[in-house]
Order: structure tokens, then C-alpha cells, then sequence
């Protein structure tokens, strides 16, 4: 077994000696108080439109190369808001540091929020177990591995190690991936719930990257009943043309399903034995990784 280093709704409370004066169900009093605990249960579900935008314009531009930046007319565009309103909310953020600008007037995520992801990743129990089970992976297989897990209705990638090859595949640490291309996807919710599984992707959409990528609701709950029968799942070309994935589910000690470890290379070279041993390794990797994690991880 490879050890993984040592790392490092609010209820208001009554006031003491308050009395109420009981009324008749009828009156006047009973009906304003009726109204006001009405109005502040509605007050407590409704969710703050201008934190819903802020949050909104971080993940767009998140999502939408984040390496390149996008403009103020551009962001507006993508999320159908008038621009006076963007602008409010990038200035909001950019005083804070979560958003910068360029020369160009490009707009990207700040060096805060890579702050704050970085003390979470840092923290996580599953990652830092996992770390060293990456590790070995890479260095026995030569192609990339990765932990994955289910982020709402995408793959979040949280770690990964490089293939020492020139030619590799990469998926970037904080990237998300949909679940319906992805062999990482697949593993992580081929053991869900299928009502459950069924309102996600309804809700979600099943996104379409390549010929190969499976769009069909009933096809794809079909195809993880043969993953839940192999304990693996494997992609050919269904996220990137050329690119194969095998990944298999990371449980927790009580047989929760946490995530999910994956390897990933060029389809020319990860075929045949070298898949069937990638396989073989990762299937042992997860079930070494489980023995180790707790009943809860994150």
C-alpha cells in the first residue's frame, strides 16, 4: 500500500423574559404577525441577485478560456446582461483582487480566487491521499493521471500528474469536463441513483464534443450499467478526437463513491496490453486509496 504523506437556516433566539399577548386567532394582531413570519421566510429562500451575477461573471470567466480573458462586451454577450451592469460587478471584484485586467482590456480571474481554490485543494483530505497513487500511476503507465470529482453537473478536475512524454494529454488542474464525455464522468455517477442521475443530465444538457460522444439520456444509462458491471469506465475519442481515458471509481470506507482516479493518453499508444495494464494498475490504485480514505472525504 503506498502512504500518502502527512500534510499539512439560522434560527433567531428569544430574548430572555420576553412575553407575548396571546390574541384571538381573528384579529388584527394575529394577521400582521402571520404576515411578517411570511414575508421573512420569503426573505430567507430569496437568493441576492447581485452575488448571483458576481458569481455568475467568475465562472464564465472561468469557463470560457481563461487563459486568453474576455471583454466587458463579450461577458456581457455570454451572460445577456447590459453592460453597465457587468461593469458594476467586474468593478466590484477587481477592487477585491478576484478579477484583473490587461492592457488589452481583457478581463480574467484574479490571483485571490486562485488563493482561496489553492487553501482548498490544500485541505482536502481525498487529494492529499490520492497524491501519491497519481504518482505511482504516471510513473508506471507514462501517461497522465488525475482525481476527479463531481463539481453540480460537471468533472472537476482537483489534481493531476504529467505524463513525462512529450506527447500528452492535459486536462488542467480546476478545469471542468461534462459528465456524459468524460470516462472520469462516467465513473463517478454510474453508481448514482438513476432518477437522480436522469434530472441532472435533463437539467444539465449532455454536451456533444466529438462524433464519439454519447448524447442520448437513455443510450448513456445503458452504457453505466456495463461500467458498474466492469468496475471501470473507458473513453475513445468521446472528449478529444485521439484522446483515451480509463478511470475507475474512488468509495470511501463506507462505499461512497468520492470521486475518481483516471489515466489518460493518445489513443495511438494507449491501446491493447498498455490499456488492459493501465486498467489493471488503476483498478488496484482505487481500492488501495479507498482502504484508506474515511467514511466522509472532501
Amino acid at each position: 500500500m503506498i502512504r500518502a504523506l502527512t500534510t499539512c437556516p439560522i434560527t433567531p433566539s428569544l430574548r430572555s423574559g420576553t412575553k407575548f399577548q396571546n390574541r384571538p386567532v381573528g384579529s388584527s394582531g394575529g394577521r400582521v404577525a402571520t404576515q411578517q413570519g411570511a414575508a421573512a421566510a420569503a426573505q430567507a429562500t430569496v437568493l441576492s441577485q447581485s452575488i448571483q451575477r458576481a458569481l455568475d461573471v467568475l465562472e464564465t470567466l472561468s469557463a470560457e478560456a481563461p487563459e486568453v480573458g474576455q471583454t466587458l462586451t463579450e461577458l456581457a454577450d455570454r451572460l445577456g446582461l447590459p453592460k453597465s451592469t457587468v461593469a458594476r460587478v467586474l468593478h466590484n471584484l477587481e477592487v477585491r483582487g478576484f478579477v484583473e485586467q490587461d492592457g488589452l482590456r481583457r478581463y480574467r480571474v484574479g490571483m485571490r480566487l486562485f488563493s482561496i481554490g489553492g487553501q482548498a485543494l490544500a485541505h482536502s483530505h481525498l487529494r492529499v491521499t490520492s497524491r501519491p497513487y497519481l504518482e505511482d500511476l504516471t510513473l508506471r503507465v507514462g501517461e497522465s493521471s488525475y482525481l476527479g470529482v463531481l463539481d453540480m453537473h460537471q468533472v472537476l478536475y482537483v489534481d493531476r500528474i504529467e505524463s513525462p512524454q512529450p506527447v500528452k494529454s492535459l486536462s488542467p488542474i480546476g478545469s471542468h469536463r461534462p459528465i456524459n464525455a468524460t470516462a472520469m464522468g462516467k465513473a463517478i455517477v454510474a453508481w448514482m441513483d438513476e432518477s437522480d442521475l436522469r434530472r441532472l443530465l435533463t437539467r444539465a444538457g449532455m454536451a456533444s464534443r466529438t462524433r464519439h460522444t454519447v448524447t442520448e439520456l437513455d443510450t448513456f444509462v445503458a452504457q453505466l450499467a456495463q461500467i458498474r458491471a466492469d468496475g471501470f469506465a473507458v473513453d475513445v475519442g468521446e472528449w478529444d478526437e485521439g484522446l483515451t481515458c480509463v478511470a475507475a471509481p474512488v468509495r470511501a470506507s463506507n462505499g461512497a463513491v468520492v470521486g475518481a482516479l483516471g489515466i489518460s493518453g493518445p489513443s495511438w499508444r494507449l491501446a491493447g496490453e498498455q490499456l488492459n495494464d493501465a486498467t489493471r494498475l488503476l483498478s488496484k490504485a482505487v481500492t488501495e486509496l479507498g482502504a484508506e480514505l474515511a467514511p466522509a472525504v472532501r
